[in-house]
């Protein structure tokens, strides 16, 4: 059903984000992994949502590395170093609601356009992705999406063919895919 007006607090227990890189010049070298929420919150109203999201970047892991099995740990260090991530520096992100708009079929299908900003490494950029949001029997609110997100906005170059030339097939793609289902249940 539809989400009821309230304050909906997030269970990080009962939520995934998933994220997925790739090299797009060798077939088959996409990289994924997974990150935990931290803490968050929605507050709905009749009429709008607003709410916000902590990423805990310390537990930023990789699950799979197909073309190189077995160095998931190796990754997941260097996307947590300076030339990535820099998490000694910037142990959280954080991810805010500014506007969920309703859209003609919403009512039907649950999706709703999410506008909203990421604070990533001292830097904040807008975002905006569709979503399914929901309430289930429980009264819990459930969100998922996919989407993807620029990351050199954020200064994370590495590997960017859009900032360093010569890297033939170790360009890394711009694009970072990232899915999400989260549960948050109201206060």
């Amino acid at each position: 059903t539809t989400v009821a007006p309230g304050v909906y607090i997030v269970v990080p227990a009962q939520s995934t984000v998933n994220w997925a890189g790739k090299k797009p010049l060798l077939s088959g070298y996409i990289n994924q992994g997974s990150i935990a929420l931290k803490s968050g919150s929605i507050s709905v109203t009749d009429t709008t949502a607003q709410g916000s999201f902590i990423i805990d970047m310390n537990t930023l892991s990789v699950t799979q590395t197909p073309t190189k099995p077995g160095q998931e740990s190796r990754l997941a260090e260097h996307l947590m170093g300076e030339r990535w991530f820099n998490v000694s520096a910037h142990p959280t992100a954080t991810f805010t609601i500014n506007e969920v708009t309703k859209l003609p079929d919403s009512d039907e299908t649950f999706v709703y356009m999410i506008n909203g900003s990421l604070t990533m490494k001292g830097k904040t950029n807008p975002l905006s992705f569709p979503a399914t949001i929901y309430t289930d029997a429980n009264n819990n609110l459930k969100a998922t999406a996919s989407l993807e997100f620029n990351r050199t906005l954020w200064d994370i170059t590495s590997g960017s063919a859009s900032f360093f030339d010569g890297l033939a097939d170790n360009v890394i793609d711009d694009m970072v895919s990232l899915s999400f289902d989260l549960t948050a249940t109201p206060q």
